[in-house]
């Protein structure tokens, strides 16, 4: 009976954006009794503009932030 082996080959990897998507941001605002948000956009600058503008309406100041990609995976040899 002979020994079966196993060969392993460790090749490098590296994620980044996928060319053909964009980043979408959303934002929501944290004060317990509003129910604001931003709808998904793929303008980020614009959805600061309106987390800014709410802040300035309504004085609520905090806000949950979220930045959505495709990644893509790829060998870097």
């Amino acid at each position: 009976m002979s020994a079966v082996g196993t060969v392993m080959r460790f090749v490098t990897h590296r994620i980044t954006r996928h060319p053909d998507s964009e980043v979408t941001a959303t934002a929501r605002c944290l004060n317990p009794d509003c129910t604001w948000e931003v709808a998904p956009t793929a303008d980020v600058k614009q959805a600061d503009v309106e987390c800014m503008a709410h802040t300035g309406a309504t004085g609520h100041g905090i806000f949950a932030r979220k930045f959505e990609d495709v990644a893509v995976v790829v060998r870097t040899e």
